[in-house]
Order: structure tokens, then C-alpha cells, then sequence
């Protein structure tokens, strides 16, 4: 299993190809070590992120956002164009096409598991999250964000206090 991190320290982003044998993480650029967390691959499948040992992930699929929206819009901007010359089939052949692309990228592309709190990606074959993770849930992700952001601010006020 692969895994993709954010470093907490320097916020270099981080791969690791064996995640799931690894016994620990070390950023690249500033040499940050972190323990990795033990079993959190099973048979059948993943039950924790390895990084930093919650169990709260979510699926996704591993498609990059931007060419998504990109597809949606180049689409609707043909269509338009279609029906401003009043070519109504054209356009809606423009708007299915667009459509069946979406829908083909959806089957193809595999999916990767999110951890809510640091942010780590679990891509891989062996990724199979037990039936038990559901998509993003709002909720859960904010209760991490807002506890990313008390974190940060701790570690501002730490590193002020030494300051002065």
C-alpha cells in the first residue's frame, strides 16, 4: 500500500511505497520522524491509517478534481455554443458525450482511502476498506479541521512564549 503524507513539520508532502510494512515515516526535507502504527493493514483490508492511527477515514475516488470540473465545464461551454446557433442535438450529443466521459472516468479510476485527521492517502491494490468507510462526511471533517486548527495555534503560542 502506498501512502502519501503531509509533514507536520515543514509541510513537505511525503510517499512511502510499503506503508503497510513500514515502521516508521521521515520527511525528506526536514528529516521528521514519526512511528508508524502497527497493523493497520489487515487481509481484509485497511482498518487505520498507518501514519497517525485513527480509524476515522472516508473513500474516495482518485481522480483529480480540477480535470473533473474542467471536463464539466469544456462541455457546457460547447453545448452552448451549439445552442446559440440553434443546433439543439448537436448540443445535447455535446452534453451526453461529456456525460458517458464522466461516467466512464468514474468505472475506471480505482479508489483511495482518506484520513480525516492528517490528511493521508492509502492508494493500492491491497486498500480494501472492510465495507465500513463512507464517503466524506461533512461532519467528521470539520471536527478534524477545527482540531488541526486548535493544534496550529498551540504550536504558534509555544513558539511565541519562547520568543519573548
Amino acid at each position: 500500500m502506498e501512502l502519501t503524507f503531509e509533514c507536520p513539520e515543514c509541510r513537505a508532502v511525503g510517499r512511502v511505497k510499503n506503508a503497510d510494512s513500514a515502521t516508521e515515516f521521515v520527511c525528506q526535507s526536514c528529516q521528521y520522524k514519526r512511528q508508524a502504527k502497527a497493523g493497520s493493514v489487515t487481509p481484509e483490508g485497511v482498518c487505520h491509517c498507518p501514519y497517525c492511527g485513527t480509524e476515522k477515514l472516508y473513500i474516495q475516488k482518485d481522480f483529480p478534481q480540477g480535470l473533473g470540473v474542467t471536463i464539466v465545464v469544456a462541455g457546457f461551454a460547447w453545448a452552448t455554443y451549439y445552442w446559440y446557433y440553434v443546433r439543439p442535438l448537436a448540443a445535447y450529443a455535446v452534453l451526453m458525450g461529456s456525460a458517458l466521459l464522466d461516467l466512464i472516468l468514474w468505472k475506471k479510476v480505482s479508489d483511495v482511502a482518506m484520513c480525516y485527521r492528517c490528511l493521508g492517502q492509502m492508494r493500492g491494490p491491497d486498500v480494501k476498506p472492510l465495507g465500513r468507510f463512507e464517503p466524506f462526511d461533512l461532519e467528521v471533517g470539520e471536527t478534524f479541521r477545527q482540531e488541526r486548527m486548535r493544534v496550529a495555534e498551540l504550536k504558534e503560542r509555544q513558539t511565541q512564549s519562547v520568543k519573548h
